[in-house]
């Protein structure tokens, strides 16, 4: 999956039985005046009592949702098309629950078997929450895996247990999805190391829904309702960085530093999946420029991107990461070969929506 790169792949043997491969008041106090500035004094008095417990919220916040990520980005989950296919649909092994992200009509085109349709604009409806089992291991299938991603995060953010099947359609059956992989931009990487200095403030996050699992859905639900895409293709980043020096963008690598030490998109700065659930590494973000999260696959980095997003950062995903930008970069780690292989079609069976009606 998107690796062996990282601990997370290790441990989805365990996590996801997955056999096919062996991620922050100080008061006034106002001297004894005449009665009008002793009323003045009252006022400015409460309106610092009042904003100061607003402020602290609104860094709690940020710092919630960071606590609630670190285990996902310690260890992302994921599960092979391979073990979905073997385990869940020819074995039927209960212990797992499909969900489909399509939209409805692509749904009813062809969807992996079984699956029952969420469509992923919706995953922070109340409803869904009915709809989901927590004793069960929630496996979300998507067009690409990208969306699926991010579903896991937000739904694993909630308390369940979710993972993703990697590609997606474009793996399972590459006829069923909308926008598959065909093939690599094969555009320039580099070994260069970039960096940038830490310091920066990590957003503070405002929210009327208080703390806990409110916080975590009004803060994704504020991302999906914006309308705004959370995805870049390569030749609109490699635009995107040819323009002014490539000012308009920030580019951010979560590969494995050994990984991105041998091939990355050029100008990235390295910050490890594994270590992006800190103040430390969020202190190297930006808030005025646009990020691009690159992975392996595109990922980790969609996970990545609905993060900073539910932070207040402005970020998107570069689709299928460093193996659609180059797929012959050895940046892809010790797990190419199976990167690779998840251009191919399986052509494994899908289901239509009147064959359960």
């Amino acid at each position: 999956m998107e690796g062996d790169y990282f601990q997370g792949e290790r441990s989805m043997n365990v996590r996801c039985n997955c056999s096919f491969v062996t991620g922050a008041a100080l008061l006034m106090v106002c001297l004894a005046v005449p009665g009008w500035a002793s009323a003045t004094g009252t006022s400015a008095r409460k309106a610092k009592a009042h904003s100061k417990p607003a402020q602290a919220t609104a860094v709690q916040g940020s710092e919630e949702i960071v606590q609630k990520s670190s285990a996902f980005f310690a260890a992302p989950p994921f599960m092979a098309a391979e073990d979905v296919y073997a385990k869940v649909v020819k074995e039927g092994d209960s212990t797992y629950f499909l969900v489909s992200l399509q939209p409805r009509t692509e749904f009813a085109k062809g969807h992996v078997p079984g699956a029952v349709n969420l469509p992923f604009e919706e995953i922070t409806e109340r409803s869904v929450l009915k709809l989901l089992p927590r004793d069960r291991k929630i496996v979300f299938t998507c067009d690409d895996g990208h969306r699926s991603m991010m579903a896991s995060l937000y739904f694993n953010q909630l308390g369940y247990s979710a993972t993703a099947m990697p590609m997606g359609l474009s793996h399972w059956n590459r006829t069923e999805s909308a926008a598959p992989l065909t093939g690599s931009a094969r555009y320039p990487v580099s070994t260069e190391k970039a960096d940038v200095a830490v310091g920066k403030a990590v957003p503070a996050v405002s929210s009327n829904a208080g703390k806990g699992n409110e916080l975590i859905a009004e803060r994704t639900r504020g991302v999906l309702t914006s309308r705004r895409k959370l995805f870049m293709n390569q030749n609109e980043v490699y635009e995107e960085a040819a323009k002014d020096g490539g000012k308009g963008i920030f580019l951010v690598s979560i590969q494995r530093p050994e990984d991105y030490a041998k091939g990355h998109v050029p100008g990235a700065i390295n910050v490890p999946f594994t270590e992006l659930a800190s103040k430390k590494s969020l202190s190297k973000l930006p808030t005025d420029r646009k990020i691009v999260v690159v992975c392996y696959i595109g990922h980790i980095a969609a996970a990545a991107t609905l993060f900073l997003n539910q932070l207040g950062y402005e970020a998107y995903d570069l689709r299928f990461g460093t193996l659609g930008w180059n797929d012959t970069t050895e940046g892809l780690g010790k797990m190419k070969g199976y990167l690779l292989s998840l251009v191919q079609d399986r052509k494994y069976p899908v289901e239509r929506a009147q064959e359960n009606q």
